[in-house]
């Protein structure tokens, strides 16, 4: 098989075209990849710069008996344990459940463990928190 100077030439140009394609196209996706993980940095040392440190108190039993008294919680009982309050509480309807959580964080007290049982499908729950 004789080729001639033009179809070598023509044959290397096609394949240099097909290798700089290849080559643009990995830099453009590494460069876009590259841009993105930037505006992620960007956005996240903006939100730590702007972050408004909220004063947390610490939970106190009297506190926590306002809160829930204030969201219409019976009381079961309150402990005080290694990681903080053990509270139980029964007849909270679903309704105020979030605005009870929401209370709680605002204050500053952290919730790390919640545990909401409805037993009579109608919306009354018997719950568990653990308050740090």
């Amino acid at each position: 098989m004789n080729l001639r100077k033009r179809e070598v030439g023509l044959i290397l140009l096609t394949f240099s075209f097909l290798l700089a394609y290849l080559f643009l196209s990995k830099y453009y996706e590494l460069r876009d990849k590259y841009y993105r993980d930037y505006l992620k940095h960007k956005e996240i040392m903006f939100l730590m710069k702007n972050f408004a440190q909220t004063k947390r108190e610490q939970p106190t039993e009297s506190l926590i008996r306002e809160l829930f008294l204030s969201h219409g919680v019976d009381f079961k009982s309150l402990r005080q344990v290694e990681t903080g309050y053990e509270v139980r509480g029964a007849n909270l309807r679903g309704e105020k459940l979030a605005s009870l959580v929401y209370a709680i964080e605002e204050k500053g007290i952290k919730i790390i463990k919640l545990k909401a049982v409805d037993n009579t499908g109608e919306g009354i729950f018997e719950i568990y928190m653990l308050l740090k």
